[in-house]
């Protein structure tokens, strides 16, 4: 029996692929996480320690796998530890004989302007590359959490500022994202291959503010900003200061084509429909 691992799967993706597995009757399902014991008990599923810190740990964690959703760590920053993480758990899975590793990346890896959100990203679709695995690599759009994160900076105004220009982003979703995960490390693909999962269409600020009137029923209007004045704003609307400067740097990146155009690619790998935001 083909045995699927997930990494991260005490977190909100990882969780979310396990599930989407069993929903898909998937059997031989290995949940993988720092914490197994966060992860909810299920006959089903065989909950194993994993830290990505820990070559020897992955060796047992990873024995009799067949396929392999690594999900991405959260350990962001400037060190290159995440990158670090990625390369032994790749490396973990060659010695254990892994046959396909399923990755989570980013949107435009190789050429996004936002270089300190992908770098890690891109990194490691080199090491993928350079590896003896099959390997589907899963490049996502922003999560519709930012859209909301976004209208929130409208308070009861209904006006909320941006830095994005003209730029547009193809919201996804993270059950879209795991359902993408689960097809591709249960399908049998045995080669290489990239797709980029985004929503159906790419919204600007302005169709970002429509689709929130609509949904919503009140009000919404973006007003366009320098970053420095968006920076302002937030700050003063009691954002801390770090924070506010992520947000616009994230919106800089928006308006220079970080997040789009809009894929098909959801449609090719699953069947589906990519779904519409929804606020």
């Amino acid at each position: 029996m083909t045995k699927i691992a997930v990494s991260g799967a005490s977190g909100k993706l990882g969780r979310l692929v396990v599930a989407t597995l069993l929903e898909r009757g998937a059997r031989g399902v290995v949940a993988l996480s720092r914490s197994p014991e966060r992860i909810a008990g299920d006959g089903r599923v065989e909950r194993r320690f994993a830290d990505f810190d820990d070559p020897q740990s992955l060796g047992v964690a990873l024995a009799g796998v067949s396929r392999l959703v690594l999900i991405s760590t959260d350990a962001l920053g400037a060190d290159g530890r995440r990158v670090r993480q990625h390369r032994t758990g790749i490396a973990a899975a060659e010695r254990a004989g892994v046959e396909h590793v399923v990755y989570t990346s980013m949107l435009r890896a190789e050429t996004s302007p936002l270089k300190m959100m992908v770098a890690d990203h891109w990194a490691t679709e080199v090491v993928l590359a350079e590896s003896g695995l099959g390997h589907t690599v899963l490049r996502h759009a922003f999560y519709d959490d930012l859209a909301r994160g976004i209208l929130a900076r409208a308070g009861a105004s209904g006006v909320f500022p941006h830095a994005a220009g003209a730029g547009r982003v193809a919201y996804v979703t993270r059950r879209q994202c795991a359902l993408a995960a689960a097809v591709a490390v249960s399908d049998g693909f045995v080669g290489r291959r990239r797709f980029d999962i985004t929503g159906p269409e790419a919204l600007g600020m302005d169709e970002l503010a429509e689709l929130a009137g609509r949904q919503r029923g009140s009000a919404y209007r973006a007003e366009a900003v320098s970053r420095e004045e968006l920076v302002a704003r937030l700050v003063s609307g009691g954002m801390p200061e770090m924070q506010a400067q992520v947000m616009a740097m994230i919106d800089v990146g928006i308006a220079t084509g970080a997040m789009e155009p809009a894929s098909g690619d959801f449609t090719a790998l699953t069947g589906m429909q990519a779904p519409s935001l929804e606020l």
